[in-house]
């Protein structure tokens, strides 16, 4: 009976499409990601040391450049974060379908499509038929509005489509320094987890300095940047 029902549901996916690589749930996870990296960088630009312009190779020229970009691009990404979520506010999940309809009616016959299975709880990828199935169905909800309500809803999409796709952009831009830092982070975070266990192996056996527990808690703290002693 379950797969009756399964085929069923699959049968019926190209009732809820989506964009493979821009449909709303993919936009939301990769601004999210984005979100993640620009707080991964923040600690770094607010440091004052020499981190950031290390990784530009000393340009200061590119530093100061950065540093803008990275500060117009953490505000864009707010700002669509707000946004979405004020449309979320008042709209519960009907944006997200109301985008998914209106992108797929528009441009789904320049991108693959994926479908929303109701019995696994997930999209997945259609075939061609189903494709033009999809893309039908999505046409149809969207011409059910009024000429106003069409632009206005239109207008809501695309505009959300294109803030997206200029932040990927700048973000794709500033990538390769975002990785250099999230690499220089990941490494600060497992030097002080070493240090953290050197200490305790050292508090075990006892603060005498010539024992080698106690030397090699004594080797990673000189290894800190100075950054982190507060006098």
């Amino acid at each position: 009976m379950s797969g009756i029902k399964s085929n069923r549901t699959k049968n019926l996916r190209y009732k809820r499409p989506a964009l493979v690589s821009m449909g709303y749930d993919s936009l939301r996870t990769e601004l999210w990601d984005i979100q993640e990296a620009c707080n991964d960088v923040r600690w770094f630009v607010e440091q004052g040391d020499e981190t950031l312009l290390n990784a530009l190779d000393g340009d200061d020229e590119a530093e100061w450049e950065f540093r803008m970009a990275f500060s117009d691009l953490e505000a864009k990404a707010d700002e669509l974060e707000r946004m979405l979520n004020q449309h979320c506010d008042w709209d519960g999940e009907g944006f997200s379908k109301m985008y998914n309809d209106c992108t797929v009616a528009l441009i789904g016959n320049r991108y693959q499509l994926i479908g929303y299975d109701f019995e696994e709880e997930d999209y997945f990828a259609l075939m061609s038929y189903d494709q033009n199935l999809a893309q039908t169905e999505a046409g149809k909800r969207l011409m059910r509005k009024t000429k106003a309500e069409m632009i206005s809803t239109i207008g809501q999409c695309f505009g959300v489509l294109l803030a997206f796709l200029d932040l990927r952009q700048q973000y794709d831009y500033l990538k390769a320094v975002f990785d250099i830092l999230r690499d220089e982070n990941t490494s600060l975070l497992k030097q002080i987890k070493e240090i953290e266990a050197a200490y305790k192996v050292a508090d075990t056996v006892g603060w005498y300095c010539w024992y080698p527990e106690v030397e090699r808690f004594d080797r990673l703290l000189d290894c800190l940047p100075e950054r982190f002693w507060v006098a």
